[in-house]
């Protein structure tokens, strides 16, 4: 949603300042949190939403068997049309029952643990070709590009079999195409948009699947073929699942990837600390997306009555708006949150990925994606210096660093 799309009325901030979408937001989710476990927001004509921001509340809508992604009786929002409506409709992350478990259960197989772990060779070998051109660039660079956007290349295109040479125009729309996800109507323009880079993805991946025999494609692209053969998937279901491995596992990691070197940047003892004990690498990286959350808001459609932890009672049929970061930063589970602790003993309870039967799918290849990160800036650099402020992308979902200009200092024995 972007800084022009939110109107509250009674809520105690305003979740359209310009300062606050591109910011911090840490004092403004606490203040949040402070007024109460659920707010009613004034969103306009529609349904009833309230923002839900405390960590219990919040992981216990996620997990709700009857929680939804769409009101109940309708499949998508009422004011999408044209390509973006199609997507939408055949979209995992966005659809309801029983379609979400039939896509789900067919794309399952290729995110179990040991599939998964195969790509860490590929993620390993995509972060040693960045840190190279990093180094090529005498260590000056900006690390939303450099680092945030490649890394996840090697891994992607590898998964889905595509060019590494497509990864630049697959990319670099990638704000234009989120705007699927907004909870308020777009306007003409918007639309428009959305639609334009919506039918430009169909239209790549569907000439993509025709340009080599199935037997040629990736293992998982095979998996659609056949799922698609046996009727288990609709073309455009096979489509739209390519889409969603490009755009579901490209914004999460390169925003958490950019999101983490500007916290080493920030912090530079956290590196000190990890180099020192590289042991810590995958609590490091629990404790990060914790710190720092890639995506800040998920929606639910709630089937029956909630009452949140402190008696409020949502309605049925009202929009719940909940706010992960803020879960994240929440004192009552997260000893003080503010801190950023490699060693917090609960950090993996965070909400990051979201929870329930719609967790992302894809958070064990990213988890791995910023494990092989940190080691390989752990073994290369001795420090990471901010040339200026980061700069952020104006929305309340996904507020991604948009520029991060640093240098990389190389560890003095290499």
């Amino acid at each position: 949603m972007s800084h022009a799309e939110a109107h509250p009325a009674t809520f105690p901030i305003d979740l359209s300042d310009i300062d606050f979408l591109t910011g911090d937001r840490t004092e403004q989710y606490r203040e949040i949190r402070d007024a109460g476990a659920a707010l009613p927001l004034d969103l306009g004509p529609g349904y009833p939403t309230w923002v839900v921001s405390r960590y219990s509340d919040v992981r216990e809508i996620l997990r709700l068997p009857e929680g939804r992604m769409q009101p109940l009786g309708t499949a998508s929002p009422p004011w999408l049309e044209g390509p973006a409506l199609d997507r939408f409709r055949a979209n995992l992350v966005q659809i309801d029952e029983p379609d979400h478990s039939r896509l789900r259960t067919v794309v399952g197989p290729m995110f179990i643990p040991r599939r998964v772990e195969q790509f860490r060779q590929f993620a390993t070998e995509s972060v040693r070709r960045a840190i190279a051109d990093v180094m090529s660039q005498d260590c000056s660079v900006d690390a939303v590009q450099s680092l945030g956007v490649a890394i996840p290349r090697g891994v992607i295109c590898r998964l889905l079999g595509i060019a590494e040479d497509d990864w630049e125009r697959l990319t670099a729309n990638q704000h234009t195409f989120l705007q699927i996800f907004s909870p308020v109507p777009l306007d003409s323009a918007q639309l428009a948009a959305l639609n334009h880079i919506t039918r430009f993805y169909l239209d790549y991946f569907d000439e993509f699947l025709t340009s080599r025999p199935a037997e040629q494609h990736s293992p998982f692209v095979q998996l659609l073929l056949e799922a698609e053969r046996s009727g288990d998937l609709s073309h455009l279901e096979v489509l739209s699942l390519m889409h969603t491995i490009l755009d579901a596992g490209y914004e999460t990691t390169r925003t958490s990837i950019s999101n983490l070197v500007e916290i080493l940047a920030q912090q530079p003892d956290v590196l000190d600390q990890l180099r020192a004990d590289p042991d810590l690498v995958p609590g490091a990286v629990e404790e990060l997306l914790r710190f720092r959350t890639p995506l800040h808001v998920r929606e639910r459609y709630l089937v029956e009555e909630f009452r949140t932890s402190d008696g409020t009672v949502l309605p049925a049929g009202a929009r719940a708006l909940v706010l992960l970061s803020a879960a994240n930063w929440d004192p009552d589970t997260f000893v003080e949150p503010d801190i950023l602790d490699l060693q917090r003993v609960n950090a993996k309870a965070h909400v990051a990925f979201g929870g329930g039967m719609h967790h992302c799918l894809g958070a064990p290849i990213a988890r791995i994606q910023l494990q092989e990160t940190i080691r390989g800036l752990i073994n290369t650099f001795e420090s990471i210096e901010l040339r200026k402020p980061g700069q952020r992308f104006p929305d309340l979902i996904f507020p991604a660093l948009i520029s991060l200009p640093v240098t990389l200092h190389p560890l003095k024995t290499r």
